[in-house]
């Protein structure tokens, strides 16, 4: 079976968030499987950075764009056993220093959906399926509806449309429709604007998100954005597939970024050695506290709402010490730089973000915070599950599929959750997972039993390959 995976970025091409590991792992474990899995991105300027000498052009041709023909190169490269594809534009991809925020991103993501159902041809090749990720490739599957499907070399080919995150739907103006190369239609309009997540979640066969309980939640309309009425007429062809994790990459046994490596047999000694680490690198005092970090885009929509309603209030009591790594929006950033500063030895700060410091943060921490007012998937957490961090999270999205929540009574549990979006109830579960780890052998048995959970990417493939099949028997 053919698939290939239709995504704005890819690791380790480029990466702005979880979309990248998903392109980057899942097509890797399918090959592993039997599955002939490609991947088509379009060549960024952070992608020619880095490999550019590694590409090979295999051919060229012009794609329309209102009334100019544009240059569109196919170039391509092999890794772990996975065929790429890079849309080569110098004018919309190659010289942009970041993939999205543009004044032109649909035109120039309009311009990507049409070079890549065009490519087809000129290489020859003719997938089985097309797997479309998020509003950059929106308009794939329309466009194959309206132009390619009636065709014979085309008339056995299906598509999906994955949603990723629900509050990204690329919505641009209706003017934008001459720069399309399409008719504007119904599956493309909403509320009097073009919407490229609309148009993939109309057009294509089926449609899948990155957990099984975010499939459900987006039904609804707090979690939909405006999407729930029109994927409740798509319901029956709705399905949640859990993201996995790359256990090749991230496993304190050989992370050469963390300062101590350690497995199940030394996970004490290792967390031990890298909250040292941890501690030294953030000025942090030298004591028996728990450090609780956040690793994440900082936006409301993560909890930081809630986070600020009661963190002030265990650093007083000095109840804990507490590490946020992330960048975004700046009222956030600017308090907690505040609380860095009021609170010195208790609090460390970086914004931005280090791929090396995230996982020492991982290594060296003890719980790891996820408040989320929601969470399509989540990669954090089943990182920390294998770095034995225990995760505190809200039962939302793929957290709630993920981490199975501490029972008092028997013991049982790989993290703690809560279940309203409510500062309260968060305090709550903090003060349990703080009692917690002051009861040793409790805290042993929840750190062995989280590192033995398995999210590797195979159990997710295996899935994703059931869905394959279904599809192509329709």
């Amino acid at each position: 079976m053919k698939v290939l995976f239709v995504g704005s970025e890819a690791s380790p091409f480029s990466k702005t968030g979880g979309l990248a590991d998903v392109l980057g792992a899942l097509p890797k474990e399918l090959v592993a499987l039997g599955i002939d899995a490609r991947v088509v991105l379009p060549k960024h300027g952070v992608t020619k950075e880095k490999f550019n000498d590694q590409l090979e052009l295999v051919c060229k041709y012009r794609v329309t764009v209102a009334d100019k023909e544009e240059y569109c190169g196919i170039e391509t490269m092999e890794l772990d056993g996975v065929i790429y594809y890079f849309i080569d534009n110098e004018y919309y991809f190659g010289y942009r220093d970041t993939l999205y925020g543009h004044y032109d991103d649909g035109e120039r993501y309009g311009f990507f959906c049409n070079a890549v159902m065009q490519m087809f041809e000129h290489l020859d090749y003719y997938p089985d399926i097309i797997q479309a990720n998020d509003w950059p490739t929106g308009l794939i599957p329309y466009i194959f509806n309206t132009k390619y499907k009636h065709l014979e070399k085309y008339s056995h080919m299906k598509t999906i449309f994955t949603i990723h995150n629900i509050a990204y739907q690329g919505v641009f103006s209706k003017l934008l429709i001459k720069y399309l190369d399409v008719e504007y239609g119904n599956e493309l309009e909403f509320n009097n604007h073009i919407n490229f997540l609309k148009c993939g979640i109309n057009t294509a066969n089926y449609v899948t998100t990155v957990s099984e309980t975010y499939s459900k939640e987006i039904l609804h309309h707090y979690f939909a954005y405006g999407m729930s009425d029109i994927l409740e007429c798509r319901k029956d062809q709705l399905y949640g597939i859990i993201n996995g994790i790359d256990y090749e990459n991230f496993n304190p046994k050989v992370d050469k970024h963390i300062n101590f490596n350690y497995g199940p047999h030394n996970y004490l000694k290792g967390k031990s050695e890298n909250k040292a680490v941890l501690r030294d690198f953030f000025d942090l005092k030298d004591n028996n506290l728990p450090i609780i970090s956040m690793v994440t885009r900082l936006t409301e929509a993560k909890g930081f709402d809630l986070v600020k309603d009661l963190i002030g209030d265990y650093l007083r009591k000095g109840k804990m010490q507490f590490i946020l790594l992330g960048s975004g929006d700046d009222e956030i950033e600017e308090y907690y730089n505040y609380l860095k500063n009021k609170y010195p030895g208790k609090v460390g700060v970086y914004i931005g973000y280090s791929d090396e410091l995230a996982r020492k943060i991982y290594a060296g921490s003890d719980m790891f915070l996820m408040p989320s007012r929601f969470e399509p998937c989540g990669l954090a957490q089943l990182i920390s599950l294998k770095y034995a961090t225990l995760p505190i999270v809200r039962k939302t999205g793929g957290l709630k599929d993920t981490i199975v929540p501490f029972n008092q009574f028997t013991k049982e549990g790989t993290g703690f959750a809560f279940e309203n979006f409510d500062s309260a109830d968060l305090a709550q579960t903090i003060d349990t997972a703080l009692e917690v780890y002051k009861d040793k052998p409790t805290w042993k048995l929840l750190l062995k039993r989280a590192m033995k959970e398995d999210f590797s990417w195979q159990q997710s493939a295996k899935k994703y390959i059931q869905l394959y099949e279904k599809l192509k028997e329709e």
